[in-house]
């Protein structure tokens, strides 16, 4: 199989299919048709991407893409069936779907009824000049606390219109019922909650899964293997939305809504090995069980006949490159999954009070995450005031951080005795051992960091000759890395008087 692989890709090189990663096979053409395409194996999915079709679910043999004509003629030849499910290009909100416009009207109308509880905000624009509205539903909406942010997001792709709607009543549910539901305050009272209910509003009022410019937003986010730079320059003007807003926040749990499926899907969904059949993160028995806990209160996820126990790996299912999941997770520090929550994307509206039903436990439940594990606040010892710092779980490869504002953070952990490590730029870093976790609320540890003493610039609290050299290298405006290689001439990796003198040269 392997050799018939490698021989098709090549033939693809030599008429010139294979395209470079993200682009498009057919420029003069954004909007790709759904469609059905067998028989395929894991290794197949490398000629489908390869010629521009956006893989977006596979069930044993069968693979559903999106892709052009010229796609769907290119994979008839190599020998696939190839069947289109629909045009997906005619501009409609499907029946008894609200429009973009309804649901702005909805959220202003929530919002002003509620206005001790809930905020509405419009974090950009779309190209057709729809506003992207994210609601912020908390006790203090107008204060930063000590609490965990989460974030709800819908609509990524416009074909899947039942994440809105589960955005939408998840939203009504908290505000409408403020006060009268003990559990529901107490959400509302100890935790900052952020829903964008539809992030792909051109799209939603097409009815296509791209933005009006043909650009799929879960493939368009820095992505640790492809695109490792975290900028939105360059990006669908809704990505950089949406990552603007992150960079301002700080958010801990979060869930995506799509449909065409019914599993939970979590990180990674991509590793560099191209036949790697599973991407295991350093948290990566930390999502399962967050997996588990959305998927076991949604009865028929927990039941799928391809999904066991209705969760996947991302990459076990298929590979993506430049999905939000694993922006979230690799740059924010934040544990995001990707719900699918059903196997028809636009299902009858008269199915959506089902399809409520089936994810309003699950969606609370998810949230409960939020307050597990570590929590506290990270202080500068002199002033008091909350440091921008980074925290480490002892063993675990993997960083989250302070919301600045207030200095507070939450490490979500499983039931164990852990580590951490803080450390602050112009702090001295702090470890803390023998942290118990529990099941239930979070440990707290508050940490207060001690300013860097006047000189010590490597922080080994002493004030040296390295410390001396690096302040020298500052004023010479020599890099690091420049430092490292002309400096170190013993190479024995450390500061001593070789490299007082190389800069001191570099000086004069």
């Amino acid at each position: 199989m392997l050799r018939t692989l490698r021989a098709i890709l090549c033939a693809l090189i030599c008429i010139g299919w294979v395209l470079p990663a993200g682009a498009s096979a057919l420029e003069d053409e954004p909007f790709k048709k759904p469609a059905w395409v067998s028989p395929v194996d894991r290794d197949h999915l490398r000629i489908l991407s390869a010629l521009g079709a956006d893989i977006d679910g596979i069930w044993g043999d069968v693979v559903r893409i999106y892709g052009t004509d010229e796609t769907l003629a290119a994979l008839r030849e190599l020998g696939f069936a190839a069947s289109p499910i629909s045009d997906g290009r005619k501009a409609r909100t499907a029946a008894g779907y609200p429009t973009p416009a309804d649901i702005g009207k909805t959220l202003s109308e929530l919002a002003a009824r509620h206005p001790g509880i809930c905020r509405l905000h419009s974090i950009g624009q779309s190209p057709q000049g729809r506003d992207l509205w994210m609601v912020r539903i908390t006790d203090s909406p107008e204060i930063e606390e000590d609490e965990p942010e989460v974030l709800f997001v819908g609509g990524i792709h416009g074909d899947e219109p039942p994440g809105t709607i589960l955005c939408l009543r998840f939203i009504s549910m908290l505000l409408e019922n403020y006060g009268a539901d003990a559990a529901l305050t107490e959400w509302v009272d100890e935790t900052e909650i952020w829903v964008l209910p539809l992030m792909n509003p051109d799209g939603y009022a097409a009815g296509s899964r791209y933005t009006a410019r043909g650009e799929d937003l879960n493939r368009s986010f820095p992505d640790r293997i492809r695109d490792a730079v975290n900028t939105p320059t360059g990006r669908p003007i809704e990505t950089r939305h949406l990552m603007n807003w992150a960079f301002d926040h700080s958010p801990v749990l979060s869930i995506s809504f799509h449909t065409g499926a019914l599993v939970v899907n979590y990180p990674f969904d991509a590793v560099p090995d191209p036949y790697a059949a599973y991407a295991e993160s350093p948290d990566d028995a930390l999502f399962i069980e967050q997996s588990r806990t959305y998927a076991s209160r949604n009865p028929p996820m927990s039941q799928s006949p391809w999904f066991p126990g209705g969760i996947t790996n991302g990459l076990a299912w298929y590979a993506i490159y430049g999905g939000m999941q694993d922006w979230f997770y690799v740059w924010q520090g934040c544990n995001q999954l990707t719900v699918e929550a059903s196997d028809i994307k636009t299902p009858p509206s008269t199915a959506l009070d089902e399809l409520w039903e089936d994810n309003r436990d699950a969606m609370l439940a998810y949230l409960t995450w939020s307050r597990r594990g570590v929590r506290g606040l990270i202080t500068n010892r002199q002033t008091g005031e909350p440091v921008a710092a980074t925290i480490r779980v002892a063993g675990i490869d993997h960083d989250v951080f302070t919301d600045p504002d207030v200095g507070d953070y939450h490490r979500m952990l499983l039931p164990g005795v852990y580590g951490l490590v803080v450390r602050a730029e112009g702090c001295y870093e702090e470890m803390v051992s023998d942290i118990v976790v529990g099941e239930g609320q979070a440990a707290r540890v508050d940490v207060s960091l001690e300013p860097l003493k006047k000189g010590d610039v490597d922080g080994d609290r002493k004030v040296g000759l390295a410390d001396a050299v690096r302040s020298l290298q500052v004023a010479a405006g020599i890099s690091v890395e420049t430092l490292r290689r002309g400096a170190d001439v013993d190479g024995d990796g450390r500061i001593g008087l070789a490299e007082a003198l190389f800069v001191l040269n570099a000086i004069q």
